[in-house]
């Protein structure tokens, strides 16, 4: 059964009494609500409208937060997926037996190493079969 736009606001009422700063919407949906039995029917329609604002704006928050939160895995799940590909290059290294697997360290030094990758680099840049 679906709950109507003021019952939902008749239970969201305390949430929005505790509220720091009420917006002037919310205050004056407190000022109605405290008067309920005395509105006049366009009060009435004035309390809907302001209540299916009110559930609007509450369910844009909770689609922006998923989408935020949706945004973050996304970064967190591409920042694995780089991190898996650097894991996999220094593996390079280990196999090519330029890396102690014992303690980690480089087995020659790091700018002969890096003078040597840079010509490598060059070499497979301009070989005919690049790529």
């Amino acid at each position: 059964m679906r709950i109507s736009n003021i019952d939902w606001l008749k239970k969201r009422i305390g949430f929005i009494r505790k509220l720091g700063e009420q917006t002037a919407r919310q205050r004056q949906i407190i000022d109605l609500l405290d008067n309920e039995a005395g509105l006049t029917e366009q009060e009435r329609k004035l309390l809907h409208v302001l209540a299916t604002a009110e559930k609007n704006e509450l369910q844009a928050q909770e689609n922006a937060r998923k989408q935020a939160n949706q945004k973050r895995m996304e970064g967190k799940t591409q920042r694995r997926e780089r991190n898996h590909r650097l894991f996999l290059a220094a593996g390079l290294l280990i196999e090519a037996g330029l890396v102690d697997t014992k303690t980690g360290e480089l087995r020659y030094q790091k700018d002969k190493i890096l003078q040597r990758l840079k010509v490598a680099r060059h070499d497979l840049e301009t070989s005919p079969d690049h790529n």
